[in-house]
């Protein structure tokens, strides 16, 4: 019986491995390795890098648009097909930019990639968790985002040194043929939704599989709650402060530091938003949510306030490790509370337009946030922004979030 029952959640451990393939490849080669290519393409084409940029913003244009409407598209199609039809159209568009001849090409392929993102990526990894984990949702979620900082940790070099030795062709090739060969099979492989003999991880209480399926509320009920726009608000402050992340070592360099330690200061934010990821997954499982909304705000605070006032190696390194932690709020704690708030039956509609307020801020903060250093000479203001934005999201959140545990907003709505 205990085998049976064990072989019975074998499947919601490989919706687990699958998303956290996802996120390795998915967030930590197509996202983290892009800025490698800008350098080389620029000199190709005899081009500033600006131009070469641009294909990124139109990227996350698209993406921002799509979010719209994506969370609607996966509930009304096949997940595992539309997943691997999104990671076949993104490998094959990454593949053709090893024979592009002109900057049109890369806009558009990029465009195209932009729209799939949402959906493969962005969406894909708490949707899936969500459908098959009744029990440890935070911890497998925390889990399969946080492995996204490693991605980016091996994908770089290895990228950087094909671009090194085979040229920026050779690195698109090596890109598409890893998203070809890792992310379509994985998508491939998967199963939406957990059924009689496939069943998700964890019960709540006595409650039917099916019974969970349908419960919670819709986007359009949601839309009549407090704490939807609370998460909506938090989101787009913490998304703002995501995108600022790009300018660290623009701040340490113009405080006279070498850029050397601004690579370091950065590596802290990606360590520091790997453990933050994991471990902020682990403490909703297991704690207080208000209380652990505040430990990681007040890491947030904390980190982004040491950026303005230290001066020095060390400290700048510990508090961006610090401001790393504070990332789990925005990048699982968010995507975790619309799932436990909004239940099952909408989720990926009201989690894609929280996500799309987001990914519009995430856009103006790269460029705001060098505005706001062109007109001051200093990054501290816009780190000043980062620090409140912490504080207020947790004040929204704290004062919107029910007190309930998941089974009883299960319990109600199924009432």
């Amino acid at each position: 019986m205990n085998k049976k029952k064990e072989n019975s959640h074998f499947f919601a451990w490989w919706v687990f491995i699958a998303s956290c393939l996802i996120s390795l490849v998915g967030f930590g080669l197509i996202v983290n390795t892009i800025g490698l290519f800008f350098e080389p393409i620029s000199k190709s084409f005899h081009v500033g890098r600006a131009s070469v940029a641009l294909m990124t913003t139109l990227q996350n244009a698209a993406a921002a648009i799509t979010l719209l409407f994506a969370g609607k598209i996966m509930t009304k199609l096949n997940l595992r097909w539309l997943l691997t039809f999104c990671f076949a159209v993104i490998g094959v568009s990454m593949l053709s930019l090893s024979v592009a001849q002109s900057l049109t090409h890369f806009y558009i392929a990029w465009i195209i990639i932009g729209i799939c993102q949402p959906i493969a990526i962005t969406l894909s990894i708490p949707v899936l968790l969500g459908n098959w984990f009744n029990e440890k949702l935070g911890t497998v979620m925390g889990i399969a985002l946080g492995v996204s900082a490693f991605g980016g940790t091996i994908f770089n070099p290895i990228i950087g040194n094909i671009i090194t030795n085979f040229g920026w062709r050779g690195g698109f090739i090596c890109e598409g043929l890893l998203i070809l060969g890792i992310l379509v099979p994985s998508a491939f492989f998967l199963r939406e939704k957990p059924n009689q003999k496939h069943q998700a991880y964890g019960k709540v209480k006595n409650i039917p599989e099916k019974v969970l399926e349908t419960s919670g509320i819709t986007l359009k009920a949601a839309l009549k709650t407090p704490v939807f726009y609370a998460l909506a608000f938090a989101m787009l402050a913490l998304q703002f402060v995501s995108g600022s992340v790009q300018h660290i070592s623009g701040h340490i360099t113009s405080q006279g530091l070498p850029l050397t330690i601004g690579a370091s200061v950065v590596s802290g934010v990606m360590l520091g938003a790997a453990a933050g990821k994991i471990s902020i997954g682990f403490m909703l499982d297991r704690f207080n949510t208000r209380a652990t909304l505040f430990i990681y705000s007040l890491f947030g605070l904390l980190g982004w306030s040491g950026e303005i006032f230290f001066k020095t190696s060390l400290p700048l390194i510990a508090s961006a490790f610090i401001l790393g932690l504070g990332q789990g709020v925005c990048l699982v704690a968010l995507p975790y509370l619309i799932r436990e708030e909004f239940g099952a039956k909408d989720y990926s509609t009201i989690l894609s337009v929280i996500n799309m307020t987001g990914a519009f801020a995430m856009s103006a903060s790269v460029y705001l946030n060098g505005l706001l250093f062109d007109t001051t000479g200093s990054y501290n203001f816009g780190w000043a922004i980062n620090a409140t934005a912490f504080a207020l999201s947790f004040v929204a959140l704290f004062l919107t979030l029910k007190k309930q545990n998941a089974s009883q907003s299960l319990e109600e709505s199924i009432d």
